[in-house]
C-alpha cells in the first residue's frame, strides 16, 4: 500500500490522515507544531469530531498512522502528499494562502520523483498552477503531478463525508496524474 503524507493538521488534515490510514494506507501527518504532533501521536485530535479519536488510536496502534513536525521525514518515501490546511478567510472573504505557498517551496526540496501533490484545502482557481510553478522554480528537474480534490467536510459528519461522499471531484494537470489520484481514492465508493 502506498505511503501518503498529509500536510496541515487541523480539522480537514486530521480527518483525512485518519481516514486514509483506516483505508489501509501508511500515513504520516505533518504539523509544524511539535506539541500538536506529540498530542496527535497520543490520538488527541485538534478538535472534537465523532469517531475521530477512536479511529486515530486504532490506526496509530496498527502502525499505519504517525505524526511529525518534520516535513522532510513526513515526505520520505511518500507517493502522495495531500495539502489539507484549513485556509483562513478575512472579513472581505479573501483567503490567506501564505502557508500553502511556503509549503510548496519546501516540497521542492523533499518531494520524491514522480510524487503527486493533491490539494484538498479550499483555494481559489489557479492556486494549483501557482503551487506547481513555485515547486518547479525551486527544483526544475523534479517530475511530479498536481491535482485538486476539493473537500468541504462538515463538523460532526466529517468521517462519513470523507468515506462516503456524494461525489468526488478531481481536477488534474494530466491524464497520468488523474489516474494516480483515482488509484489513491479507489477504496472510496463514490461517483467521480
Amino acid at each position: 500500500m502506498d505511503h501518503v503524507c498529509v500536510v496541515g493538521i487541523w480539522h480537514l488534515g486530521a480527518v483525512t490522515a485518519a481516514c486514509l490510514a483506516d483505508l489501509g494506507y501508511a500515513v504520516v501527518g505533518v504539523s509544524k507544531d511539535s506539541n500538536q504532533a506529540e498530542a496527535l501521536n497520543r490520538a488527541v485530535p485538534p478538535l472534537f469530531e465523532p469517531g475521530l479519536q477512536e479511529m486515530m488510536a486504532k490506526n496509530i496502534a496498527a502502525g499505519r498512522l504517525t505524526f511529525t513536525p518534520d516535513l522532510a521525514a513526513g515526505l520520505a518515501g511518500a507517493s502522495y502528499v495531500l495539502i489539507t490546511y484549513d485556509t483562513p478567510v478575512d472579513d472581505d472573504d479573501q483567503v490567506d494562502l501564505s502557508e500553502i505557498f511556503v509549503v510548496a517551496r519546501e516540497l521542492a526540496d523533499h518531494l520524491g520523483e514522480g510524487s503527486v501533490i493533491v490539494v484538498s484545502s479550499q483555494v481559489p482557481v489557479g492556486t494549483c498552477e501557482e503551487m506547481a510553478a513555485v515547486v518547479r522554480r525551486a527544483n526544475p528537474s523534479l517530475g511530479f503531478g498536481i491535482a485538486y480534490v476539493p473537500e468541504n467536510l462538515r463538523l460532526g459528519r466529517a468521517i462519513q463525508g470523507f468515506k462516503r461522499p456524494e461525489m468526488t471531484v478531481i481536477g488534474a494537470d494530466s491524464e497520468a496524474t488523474l489516474q494516480r489520484v483515482e488509484e489513491l481514492l479507489a477504496p472510496i465508493d463514490a461517483p467521480r
